[in-house]
């Protein structure tokens, strides 16, 4: 065993949740430790590799799956967390969700909430993405979109002079992307907060019913060493943070239980010449269906190649006409069904199997809307001049005619008749509500039989968000800061942000 840390906050998890408290509270002159049980890898360092990258800075090395080995469920295990291998979305919670989540009992109430998320968005400098940075795809689905009869819209993004190099999910080597991991982390540190990286938590101290820090594993090495906190914030994400809960044999009834997720897979199509849609920002322009949304997506080839359905000689023989692919995911938000549980491997032999399980089903509502959402998308390709589409469906097929896409709804009978499927955004798990039969946490978020335990990431979501969760995760931590606090966070001052966000201050401003 290592000496124990002695400090007033302990914050686990370095994302969009833990990122923004850890700030705020060192602000405040509090002494805070970070745990993190992912890498520190700096911008500098994150390199061209897609394989590298995708081993060094995803969960499981980006093979988390479900029990069931259906569905991926795609999380970030580094400094930073998730938010170093988005790219770079940030869409405010649509009100319909925000009242559906009063309505169960976790309120956040629209004037102060509107005020977290504009402090969030300015510290992480949030705007319309450069029209400059678009790929040549963009265009194409704005054609699309508007011979369907929708409208494709622009995306704000936490960017700065971004480069276009089309790599976002295997973060950022040009340090453009306003993540967590080069803002809310650095400017904690410069208040005196210790992020400590490849640590991971096997409990939670409890101590006569009060939170005390906890028992962490320094994965280097394997030594042992206890932080022992005045208060403790759980924000290793939606698995990350019900698994530490049942593992201190907290909140055994309800944690884990009602995760959502957005779920969806990719649709490619190919054009009759090169449109290098590899050139420019990956994602580009959104498509707002009937409780759906589609977002342009063109991946590196490599997360191309695993996403395109089709196998041997037809992948490849695809795969070498990239230059004239491109396509767009879908996202659909899905009913709290899912869990995050202990398995029976880890209760054998916990060395070998240290990381919770996901058990998942789509239901049949939910499944319906994803086979709309992929069938509307291949319309929308074919509109936009798409010579052939490629839903991903597991009997490959090819879309040519519009009448073709009537196919694709009976092709899809269950999660495992689509190719790539999964998500990304993971959420639920430790709700947030005032029925202590029902929900992990209360509106406070406090966890519930423990004084003095917080929680404050998506894990917290009584719904999907529907739309990518980075921002709300953000506001929602901000929130949460007033209970774990006992104030309000204050704006960013100018002299805290990273210098590329402070150039575009003028002196004497306060953000």
């Amino acid at each position: 065993m290592r000496p124990d840390i002695e400090t007033d906050i302990l914050v686990i998890g370095s994302g969009a949740g833990g990122g923004v408290v850890a700030y705020h509270l060192a602000r405040r002159g509090e002494r805070v430790v970070v745990l993190e049980r992912g890498p520190r890898v700096e911008s500098a360092d994150m390199g061209s590799s897609e394989m590298r990258s995708i081993g060094t800075l995803y969960k499981d090395g980006g093979s988390q799956t479900n029990t069931d080995g259906d569905m991926f469920v795609l999380q970030g295990s580094c400094v930073g967390g998730s938010t170093v291998l988005t790219n770079g979305v940030c869409f405010r919670l649509p009100e319909d969700v925000r009242r559906a989540w009063a309505n169960q009992g976790f309120e956040m109430p629209p004037e102060p909430f509107a005020r977290s998320f504009a402090r969030v968005e300015r510290a992480i400098g949030v705007e319309p993405l450069d029209p400059r940075r678009l790929n040549s795809a963009a265009e194409l689905m704005r054609r699309g979109a508007l011979a369907w009869g929708g409208e494709a819209h622009g995306f704000a993004k936490n960017f700065a002079q971004c480069v276009g190099c089309g790599a976002c999910n295997l973060g950022c080597r040009y340090g453009r992307k306003l993540d967590s991991l080069t803002t809310w982390i650095p400017m904690a540190e410069a208040h005196g907060a210790l992020v400590l990286a490849l640590c991971s938590v096997d409990r939670i101290l409890v101590e006569k019913g009060r939170a005390a820090g906890g028992e962490v594993r320094d994965l280097r090495d394997g030594t042992r060493f206890r932080v022992r906190a005045r208060r403790t914030v759980l924000a290793a994400g939606a698995v990350g943070t019900p698994e530490i809960l049942l593992k201190s044999g907290l909140a055994p009834e309800t944690a884990g239980r009602r995760t959502s997720f957005n779920v969806g897979s990719l649709v490619a199509a190919e054009f009759a010449d090169d449109i290098d849609a590899f050139e420019g920002d990956q994602m580009g322009v959104h498509i707002a269906g009937d409780g759906w949304l589609a977002e342009q997506d063109h991946n590196p080839p490599t997360a191309f190649a695993m996403t395109l359905p089709g196998w041997y000689d037809r992948h490849a023989s695809d795969m070498n006409r990239y230059r004239r692919l491109t396509a767009a995911g879908v996202l659909v938000p899905t009913q709290d069904t899912g869990q995050v549980f202990l398995g029976i491997g880890r209760r054998l032999m916990p060395r070998l199997f240290d990381h919770a399980e996901i058990k998942f089903r789509l239901p049949r509502a939910d499944l319906s809307k994803l086979a709309e959402a992929l069938t509307a998308l291949c319309r929308i390709f074919l509109a936009a001049g798409a010579v052939r589409v490629l839903p991903p469906t597991g009997r490959a097929i090819e879309v040519r005619r519009m009448e073709d896409c009537d196919r694709i709804a009976g092709l899809i009978r269950s999660q495992a008749d689509v190719t790539g499927f999964g998500s990304a955004h993971p959420m639920g798990g430790a709700v947030a509500g005032d029925d202590p039969r029902r929900t992990t946490v209360d509106p406070s978020f406090a966890v519930r039989g423990v004084v003095d335990l917080f929680v404050a990431d998506a894990s917290v979501f009584p719904a999907s968000t529907r739309v990518n969760p980075q921002l709300t995760v953000m506001a929602v931590a901000d929130a949460a800061v007033r209970s774990i606090g006992g104030f309000e966070p204050e704006p960013v001052p100018v002299e805290d942000l990273v210098p590329i966000l402070r150039s575009r201050t003028p002196a004497g401003v306060r953000t």
